[in-house]
């Protein structure tokens, strides 16, 4: 990464516009809880727990605008020496997907790591992998069917001997033409804009940045339209295990 990134304020407008709505949404529920609207125990905590789920995707995507904000005003901030630190990936993936427990249940969703007993680790940053990995679940979450799972699964390469962490999920798959395009800024593919009627484009696109320039791998996609499938692989070149 060389250049730095120009900032759109169409996206910037639409960023807003999708933290307000989360935001809102948690507005009312405390003032239903305060003049005594929701009574009933159950209710008022089904209420809280899902406020609770729409104060964390809002604190998510503030934390994506700061990170684009970053490298905007300058690239270097992707520099990896500045933020050496262990990521043991199966807890960050662990800790990423219980920001969606409550909405992925709310969907008969479930969000499941096939191996959780090896600890495979690498050089970076665990803040920002872990917010690739909420950054992926958000977008299973949203675009699976429900009743589906969304799998998590980590394997080694055979012929490059890389980590390769797959996640996969079935529901609106993305056209073979846009698996490259949906890595772009503020790119939307037509099945996302289909199921909801707005999103920030940034996402993916912070995913990508993350993966290459912080931890030294790739995230590329596979997907089958016709089969409603949609598999992305994080590739880590350095690891370890615990």
């Amino acid at each position: 990464m060389t250049d730095t990134v120009s900032f759109d304020f169409g996206l910037l407008a639409n960023f807003v516009h999708q933290v307000i709505n989360p935001l809102n949404g948690v507005s009312g529920t405390l003032d239903n809880l305060i003049d005594g609207t929701i009574s009933d125990e159950y209710r008022r905590e089904q209420r809280l727990r899902a406020a609770r789920a729409q104060l964390e995707h809002s604190i998510m995507l503030v934390r994506n605008l700061a990170y684009f904000s970053e490298i905007s005003i300058d690239p270097r901030n992707t520099n990896p020496s500045k933020i050496r630190k262990t990521c043991v990936i199966p807890q960050i993936i662990i800790e990423a997907a219980m920001f969606f427990q409550e909405l992925a249940e709310s969907r008969d969703i479930k969000i499941h790591l096939e191996d959780r007993v090896t600890q495979y680790i690498t050089e970076g940053n665990p803040d920002l992998l872990r917010q690739v990995f909420m950054n992926m679940f958000d977008n299973a979450v949203k675009y699976s069917d429900p009743g589906s799972t969304v799998s998590i699964k980590p394997r080694i390469q055979k012929k490059s001997s890389n980590l390769i962490i797959s996640i996969e999920n079935r529901g609106a798959a993305i056209e073979y033409c846009d698996r490259e395009r949906v890595f772009e800024l503020g790119f939307r593919g037509p099945e996302a804009k289909a199921r909801i009627a707005s999103g920030t484009g940034l996402g993916l696109y912070i995913c990508r940045t993350i993966i290459k320039e912080v931890h030294g791998g790739e995230i590329t996609l596979e997907s089958d339209a016709r089969a409603g499938r949609n598999e992305f692989f994080i590739k880590f070149p350095k690891w370890s295990i615990q």
